[in-house]
């Protein structure tokens, strides 16, 4: 492993070691206690893994082939998934919890605890005004994308070996996409090619700011990956997306 796992969430009890997913959560909560006593805010999370091409929901083993769907309203939306309220940062990493108990991880010969899914970890965060009756809603998809396998490194065989087939299937679909919106010729850009940049669409060519980090392996092993990762990253730098507040605005406004 590279390390992608360790980046998203780290460990969520060192301040030091902390990954990206406990720091956005601290982060969004000081936010929340500090703004004006006027504006009250809900926060709801979802937690998904792709695996096989399927979205299953990791806060509830039941429903393990959720559907993608769109409407004007929502936009693009899992259907059916689970919503948890959440007030605190505690209640997240309870969820957090549960989330990984239910999550696929096998060992292959390159990594002990290989991620065989991709994590999406969703926070819905709506403001309300109460002075003038305004709102806000903002999304926060945080992804823990499992790693590209050459099948011959790791050893892979029966059923590893399919899902390796499918996360690779899906990270190209990725790469496909990130090339068609960086190249002014391209149309159609692929978004149904996967369940990920299906459910990714916004984040990665609508309104949305979005930050890729890129995992890469140090070790001489590994070079074909990390040069195809670090071409990947540089080819995502280019894509430009113009964010807009989704806001509802008051009876004067």
């Amino acid at each position: 492993g590279s390390g992608k796992t360790f980046t998203m969430e780290g460990v969520s009890t060192d301040p030091e070691k902390m990954g990206i997913i406990p720091r956005m959560v601290a982060t969004m909560f000081e936010a929340i206690d500090r703004a004006d006593e006027a504006v009250e805010f809900t926060v709801k999370c979802s937690i998904v893994e792709i695996y096989m091409e399927r979205v299953r929901d990791l806060l509830d083993s039941s429903k393990d082939n959720l559907k993608i769907h769109e409407d004007k309203t929502r936009g693009i939306y899992i259907g059916d998934v689970t919503e948890e309220y959440v007030t605190c940062e505690q209640d997240v990493f309870d969820l957090l919890n549960v989330g990984h108990k239910n999550r696929s991880v096998a060992a292959t010969n390159m990594n002990a605890h290989s991620s065989r899914s991709h994590l999406l970890f969703i926070i819905t965060i709506q403001q309300k005004n109460s002075h003038d009756l305004s709102s806000m809603t903002g999304k926060l998809y945080l992804v823990d994308l499992a790693g590209s396998e050459k099948v011959g490194k790791t050893g892979a065989e029966g059923t590893t070996l399919g899902e390796a087939k499918m996360i690779n299937k899906s990270l190209s679909a990725l790469g496909n996409v990130i090339n068609a919106l960086t190249d002014p010729k391209v149309k159609h850009i692929p978004y149904r090619d996967s369940k990920l940049t299906r459910i990714l669409t916004e984040s990665l060519g609508g309104n949305a700011k979005t930050c890729l980090m890129v995992a890469c392996s140090p070790s001489l092993f590994n070079e074909a990956e990390t040069v195809s990762t670090l071409r990947f990253g540089a080819r995502a730098k280019n894509i430009k997306n113009n964010a807009k507040v989704n806001q509802e605005r008051s009876v004067e406004e």
